[in-house]
């Protein structure tokens, strides 16, 4: 069976099921993309808001439910690569990929702009995960972390569900329709990222409009000639 096949009967069984156990699988399901499912967590939340459409639960319920999914599943990668990461990247065989030099500077770099990383890598499909991990692996603070990652989750998420349940019993649709704006959202993301890496690359290398002026150099007295007799 196919993709569309497979996504199609997991809808039936969802719409089946009744609120709380359709709920605890969207959950799981939310935890298990922040770990790498491959499953956008879009089509979860677009999900939930279409099972609130139903009156499975409230859309309050689905857009709470949905930031504790998601949040969950990007936390447990976050921490595992601040616990684990660092190890690995140290590790002789990794040496050869990633020599000490190398990691030194990235540290630097990515905890330089770590609020951007975390808060832009949610609206980044396939690079959320490996950049959460390496974020935690590579220093960045958890409180920074959990800050834009929680401040990302709060546009998105609701974003999602509230599309799915506009769209009411139509989840084909939706889904449809989501993949076009999928398109824009990462087309706008690969745009602020290019323009931030830009502005970054530029500052260092800036010049300043003009000179200040430099100081005028002192006189040196004219040598006495001695006096006559």
């Amino acid at each position: 069976m196919d993709q569309g096949g497979w996504l199609h009967q997991g809808l039936a069984v969802l719409r089946d099921m009744d609120g709380p156990t359709s709920l605890a699988v969207l959950l799981g399901v939310l935890g298990l993309c922040g770990l790498g499912l491959p499953m956008p967590e879009d089509v979860v939340l677009i999900t939930a808001g279409w099972l609130a459409s139903l009156g499975k639960f409230s859309p309050t319920t689905a857009i709470f439910a949905g930031l504790l999914g998601v949040l969950s599943g990007d936390a447990v990668l976050f921490f595992l690569g601040r616990t684990y990461g660092r190890a690995l990247l140290r590790h002789r065989l990794a040496g050869w990929l990633f020599p000490q030099a190398g990691l030194d500077e990235a540290e630097r770099r990515i905890r330089g702009n770590g609020r951007f990383i975390c808060f832009i890598a949610r609206f980044l499909p396939g690079l959320r995960s490996p950049i959460y991990f390496s974020a935690g692996a590579l220093g960045i603070p958890p409180s920074t972390y959990l800050v834009q990652d929680g401040f990302a989750a709060l546009i998105s998420v609701p974003f999602w569900v509230a599309f799915g349940y506009a769209f009411g019993g139509r989840i084909e649709t939706a889904l449809d329709e989501a993949r076009g704006v999928q398109a824009w959202i990462l087309a706008g993301a690969t745009l602020i990222v290019i323009g931030y890496a830009l502005r970054r690359w530029r500052r260092p290398n800036a010049t300043p409009s003009a000179e200040a002026p430099s100081a005028p150099a002192p006189k040196e007295n004219p040598p006495r000639e001695p006096a006559d007799g």
